[in-house]
């Protein structure tokens, strides 16, 4: 995922966590229609990591057809589309892929740019957009963090963290998820889920430094934590170095 919070971005209801059981025609949402489509739905998560041409049928992946024809880098850059306008391009690719992480990002931007809830030619709100992608995956963390960060944007503190507390529930395994938690938590000033987090992400691998930079800022790194990296600068003989605030670890978020 490329993009999340302001402090992500650079790298990432009342609906919330309902897996409906009802035919995919008739799921449907109050002023957000319905999810089924004339092509798709997909889930961008089962496309998101594969190669765009299939290596033994030589067919174009679904995701390259739809960003192809109408998720160009332009297009996602609010720029210029290529079959229509930067509403409507967008608004095709989170029909074929409600959950489609960027896209919701661009949608996201583009309500920002034009200050409006429903952005010129877009065919529902942005909030709509976030909802629908939930209704139709109620697991994806990463979607739903995209959807914290909208309601906390826009004042809504209370309903955000009602869809925080529903994401880390579904971010399973993964570090870069963990971490991305981490760093929407402390944008709500959720901070010992943030720590949580921190702990969590940096045992399984993560390097990005923002979340712990962070925490340390407001001497919140755990000092039980230690890294590899902490580790090997310790002297010989001696005892790993506690964390500790300086002006490197206190630098603002990448």
């Amino acid at each position: 995922m490329h993009v999340l919070t302001r402090s992500v971005r650079p790298l990432l209801i009342a609906l919330a966590g309902v897996v409906l059981a009802a035919p995919l025609g008739a799921q449907t949402l109050a002023g957000c229609g319905g999810l089924a489509n004339n092509y798709g739905p997909h889930d961008y998560r089962d496309w998101k990591d594969l190669p765009p041409i299939d290596p033994v049928t030589k067919e174009m992946s679904p995701l390259q057809l739809v960003e192809g024809a109408h998720f160009i880098d332009t297009c996602e850059a609010l720029y210029k589309c290529k079959r229509g306008s930067i509403g409507t391009d967008i608004d095709y690719t989170l029909r074929a892929f409600p959950n489609h992480h960027r896209a919701l990002v661009a949608m996201m931007r583009y309500g920002e740019l034009t200050r409006k809830a429903q952005p010129p030619e877009a065919r529902f709100t942005v909030d709509c957009y976030f909802r629908r992608a939930l209704v139709w995956r109620p697991d994806d963390a990463i979607a739903r963090l995209l959807y914290v960060t909208f309601l906390n944007e826009n004042k809504r503190g209370a309903e955000a963290r009602v869809q925080l507390q529903e994401a880390a529930k579904h971010v399973g395994d993964n570090a870069f998820t963990i971490y991305n938690l981490g760093m929407v938590a402390l944008d709500l000033s959720e901070v010992d889920m943030a720590v949580d987090a921190a702990r969590r992400s940096y045992a399984a691998g993560m390097k990005h430094p923002a979340l712990r930079q962070r925490l340390q800022a407001m001497n919140r790194w755990p000092a039980d934590l230690v890294l590899p990296e902490d580790a090997a600068s310790a002297p010989a003989g001696g005892p790993a170095p506690r964390a500790a605030t300086d002006a490197a670890s206190a630098a603002a978020p990448l």
